[in-house]
């Protein structure tokens, strides 16, 4: 049977004045035409935004002034993954949104729809890097990632239609897919292996490959007549591949970088946009020349960070990088002339250099002017074989300016008077559109419950996981340095693992750890008002999940509440039915024969008058059979029609091998010869549901089996002559081992391990309820825990609720249920078949997982033997004996005692076991003074303990002492003694060490605590 899929229970922390917006870098953006931008980051989010410009591109070289267009405007948004969002792309005629992620899966979005969910239609088994899709109608789309495979999707939801295995089964470690390119009834694809496939995407065979980068390939475009592709590689070249003729046509090396995304609307790629990793955007024209060395190469904008994706459209490009913005700028117009003129760089030349505020509108827009001309320092060399690069040095090799047709010959001299550096054609970007501020690191506290944050703008919070709210603000600090302030020197349990990789704060939790760790309620910060048991422990797992779950738990009441009172109602119908169709006698049919008739026995001189059957072959029954009750099956000895002839000698020595039961005529005996026994005259009616369950569980057993196997030995007919042996059976007969393994074994019901599977035993159990006790009410099934065990909490109600699963064969986790803590109560239906058994458990009947307790050991001597050794256990009852177990008794030396406890048991506990276990006459001698009215000290009031020369604080736990005062391993070793304030106050007073200590009554118990947890000895 596979590995049952591990599910797991997550929760995301709402962020304060969260609008719309990325919150971390920006991976992917693509342009539908009419004027929306799709953005994608690694936040795990996709944003729609309405464009406020024209996309129809404008070919003119006259000086038109360009009124400012209106801003970039925030449509909506959706959290579709749960992991960054790698790449986009559009599909269906724009229609539909695919992503792919590092969480494994491909998700599908259709924006123009009215849910703001996307729906997977893939998963792989690695993060997933890039996508590829055909245009127009086509219902396709192709993914590949870091598991070495491209696989085919279906849009309409059928699913994986087929996959290319591009690591050769485990032989190829280097075939991960970084980039796909499709068009012209080819698919192209590439990665760290530097080759360049080439495939049908029809049968998934390969056509060719290509070698000749030397590093990554991190972009691919195919022309639409499929006869050329174009790559980008991390070796800092772009090279032009040609299909027909099998070969690189050329290698260009305009960029100085890693080139990391292309992008083109021509059909044969005549003009396209490349991005490197310094953030250089450059656009190359390479139309009407007779080589494409003689095209021309600009240097458009320049980032502060690597360009992730460039995507053009009408005359503007965008670019998205590490921050969370994404930037417009005015795209060239390759058609114009060279200027003389070199263009003069300006300082802050991109809007990444101005300070940005979260929430802000997109920055401002004047009007500007299309250039008449390029700037000669703007222009880049396309290769090492180039005429014309931007810094040209040698007049003769100024052969080409912008076009074949336009040269200067003027440029040469310009060229040699000065020294040009490259400066883009763009300052400034024409528009950003602002990001806002997301989580880039965090710190988990010793607590286990606080943690610290620190945002893309440096500032530090710290957060609440159980409340789920931020509760300090640091500023703008270092995370270690506010880190070491707070921090406090707790013990505690791991139950959730955090994360910050999508810019907000995540907690997981799963069934294995999430329960393991405690908290002390008077430790919990509950306000006042509330009232607890001494020492009593909070779990945390439970606690969060408990209130998360709130308003699920309230419509499952509901739902119980209506299903008693349905089942309630159902039994009074029936009652109330039944009593209205009681006969008002019942009348037994007369008896055919009698055992008076057949010369039966007689007592009191009156016949007992008993109905008998008549089978076919003449005998008689005692008992009819009752229909729908075998119960000849129970009947251990049949009785026989007395004019039955007596067993032949024969018979008994045939029988004379057999049990004592079987001779005593038991189920397994053989009927008599004058006719069948009563059992047998029952076996072809049906039989209760006991009977048949019994003789089950008989058969099912080892001893069963072979009663089954000699039940088909033994088996005769009422016609078989007694006085000779069976036949042997003819037909081929399977042992019962064979039979049992050949049925089909019963499939597990899946929804068994969900809520609903929680649910329906309830409901089980409310049935056997009715049956056994029918005249008591039902009562609720449903017991969640009471605010006494688990105060209330009020989460926000837009804290998200994840539910995942382990998908074992991909290596990854899968989403089945988003939702808000406000929404939980509306999504019961779906809940109650995603969520898993063991969260039902908690929230409907208060039940976790059974762990064994983590104890340690730990050993208690005196210190410098001031006080007696603690005598042996000897069978002594004691009121902690829940809390501490002897592990072993004194040594043989008897100077110490071994024990082991709760690792959550506070060091007071200890104290009372050692005053508690101390010999009677020690009160008088070295306690405190007692009249014996009233209440006794406590021990804490005058006992201390010691471990590495540290007094431990009275409420450290035994996890904190050996991890942060005994620190090593084996046992931890305990010194017990006299508070030494008590002792130096009786000093300083005169009054002898070695009587009654006084005046404890008189010391305030905080202020004590107080002067003990930072007391060292010396």
């Amino acid at each position: 049977m596979a590995r049952k899929a591990r599910q797991r229970i997550s929760y995301v922390l709402p962020l304060a004045n969260s609008p719309g917006g990325h919150r971390l870098g920006v991976n992917s953006v693509a342009v539908d035409g009419k004027g929306i931008l799709y953005t994608a980051g690694r936040d795990g989010a996709i944003c729609s935004w309405t464009l406020g410009v024209d996309l129809a591109q404008q070919n003119t070289d006259e000086f038109i002034p360009r009124l400012a267009p209106a801003p970039s405007v925030f449509r909506n948004q959706i959290q579709a993954h749960t992991h960054w969002v790698n790449d986009i792309v559009l599909a269906d005629e724009n229609q539909a949104l695919v992503s792919c992620s590092s969480d494994l899966t491909v998700k599908i979005w259709r924006p123009f729809s009215q849910t703001l969910q996307a729906d997977t239609i893939g998963v792989h088994s690695d993060y997933v890097k890039c996508l590829a899709a055909p245009g127009g109608r086509s219902n396709w789309v192709a993914s590949g990632g870091l598991d070495r495979k491209i696989k085919f999707w279906d849009l309409n939801g059928g699913g994986e239609t087929l996959q290319i295995d591009v690591g050769n089964e485990g032989n190829n470690p280097k075939g991960s897919i970084y980039s796909l390119g499709v068009g012209g009834g080819i698919l192209a694809s590439g990665g760290p292996e530097s080759v360049v496939r080439v495939w049908d995407p029809r049968s998934g065979k390969r056509i060719t490959k290509f070698v000749g980068h030397t590093d990554n390939i991190r972009s691919i475009l195919v022309s639409d007549q499929g006869n050329l592709v174009l790559t980008a590689s991390s070796d800092t070249t772009i090279k032009l591949w040609s299909l027909t003729a099998g070969r690189c046509l050329h290698t260009l090396s305009m960029h100085n970088d890693s080139v990391w995304s292309l992008c083109s609307s021509q059909p044969g790629l005549e003009i396209f946009h490349s991005s490197d990793r310094s953030g250089l955007v450059a656009k190359t024209d390479v139309r009407n020349v007779a080589e494409i060395d003689e095209g021309i190469c600009v240097a458009v904008c320049q980032e502060k960070e690597g360009v992730n994706k460039v995507v053009a459209s009408g005359d503007y490009i965008w670019t998205s990088t590490s921050s969370s913005s994404i930037n417009r700028w005015m795209d060239v117009d390759t058609n114009t002339g060279v200027g003389t003129e070199p263009r003069r760089p300006r300082l802050a030349s991109t809007a990444s250099n101005r300070p940005r505020v979260p929430g802000a509108p997109a920055s401002p827009i004047s009007p500007t002017y299309k250039r008449s001309t390029i700037p000669v320092n703007s222009l880049l060399r396309l290769s090492t074989s180039s005429a014309f690069p931007s810094n040209v040095r040698d007049p003769d090799a100024v052969t080409v300016y912008s076009m074949a047709s336009a040269r200067q010959a003027s440029m040469a001299e310009t060229l040699m008077e000065t020294d040009m550096v490259t400066v883009p054609m763009n300052d400034m970007p024409d528009e950003t559109i602002e990001g806002q501020h997301g989580l880039m690191r965090h710190f988990l506290l010793n607590d286990r419950r606080r943690v610290l944050t620190v945002d893309t703008a440096g500032e530090v919070v710290m957060w609440d996981l159980l409340k789920c709210v931020p509760t300090k603000s640091f500023g703008k600090r270092h995370l270690e340095d506010v880190a070491a302030e707070i921090n406090t020197v707790d013990s505690i349990a791991n139950w959730c693992q955090v994360d910050t990789r999508t810019g907000r704060l995540a907690c997981v939790l799963e069934e294995n750890y999430c329960f393991d760790a405690e908290m002390y309620a008077d430790a919990a910060e509950l306000g006042e008002g509330l009232e607890f048991k001494d020492d009593q422990r909070i779990n945390l797992g439970k606690w969060v999940l408990r209130y998360l779950f709130s308003n699920l738990i309230d419509q499952e009441i509901i739902r119980d509440e209506d299903y008693r009172k349905k089942l309630e109602s159902e039994r009074q119908e029936r009652d109330r039915f039944g009593r209205d169709n009681a006969p008002g006698q019942i009348s037994l049919p007369p008896p055919t024969l009698s055992i008076q008739d057949s010369g039966g026995p007689r007592t009191g001189g009156s016949a007992v008058v008993t109905p008998l059957i008549k089978p076919s072959n003449g005998g008689y029954l005692l008992f009819p059979p009752t229909p729908g009750l075998g119960i000849g099956l129970a009947t251990p000895a049949p009785l026989h029609n007395s004019n039955a002839p007596p067993l032949s000698p024969n018979t008994l020595e045939d029988n004379g091998n057999r049990s004592s039961i079987e001779r005593q005529g038991d189920y397994f005996s053989a009927p008599p010869k004058s006719g069948p026994s009563l059992g047998e005259a029952c076996d072809d009616l049906p039989s209760t549901p006991t009977a048949e369950k019994e003789k089950e569980e008989k058969d099912s057993s080892l001893f069963g089996k072979w009663r089954s196997f000699g039940t088909k030995k033994l088996g005769r007919s009422a016609s078989t002559d007694m006085g000779s042996k069976p036949p042997l059976p003819t037909t081929d007969e399977k042992s019962s081992d064979q039979a049992v393994a050949e049925e089909p074994a019963e499939k597990p019901n899946p929804m068994e391990d969900t809520l609903l599977g929680v649910v329906n035993k309830m409901r089980q159990m409310y049935g056997v309820h009715l049956r056994e006790h029918p005249d008591e009410p039902l009562s609720s099934g449903i017991t969640p825990s009471l605010p006494n065990e688990t105060p209330v909490l009020k989460p926000p109600h837009n804290t998200t609720i994840i539910v995942q699963e382990d998908k074992p064969d991909s290596g990854g986790v899968a989403d089945l249920y988003r939702g808000t803590v406000g929404c939980v109560g509306q999504d019961v239906d779906l809940l109650e078949t995603v969520a898993p058994a063991w969260l039902g458990d908690l929230l409907l009947q208060n039940r976790i997982p059974f762990k064994d307790t983590v104890k340690i050991s730990f050993v208690l001597v005196p210190w410098k033997d001031e006080l007696p050794v603690l005598p042996s256990e000897s069978g002594r009852l004691h009121s902690l004996q829940n809390e501490i177990s002897l592990a072993l008794t004194t040594s043989s030396e008897g100077k110490n005692s071994r024990l082991n406890a709760n690792r959550m048991l506070r060091a007071k506990k200890i104290m009372a076991y050692i005053a508690e276990h101390l010999q009677p006459p020690f009160m008088t001698n070295h306690g405190p003074e007692f009249s014996g009215e009233g209440e006794q000290p406590k021990a804490e009031d005058w006992l201390e303990l010691v471990c590495h020369d540290q007094i431990v604080p009275i409420t450290m736990t035994l996890s904190t002492m050996r991890s942060y005062l005994w620190k090593t391993g084996g046992d931890v070793v305990l010194y017990y003694r006299r508070k030494q304030s008590l002792i130096d106050s009786k000093e300083a007073s005169g009054t002898p060490t070695d009587g009654p200590l006084a005046g404890e009554g008189s010391h305030d118990d905080n202020e004590q605590r107080m002067s003990i947890e930072g007391e060292t000895i010396q």
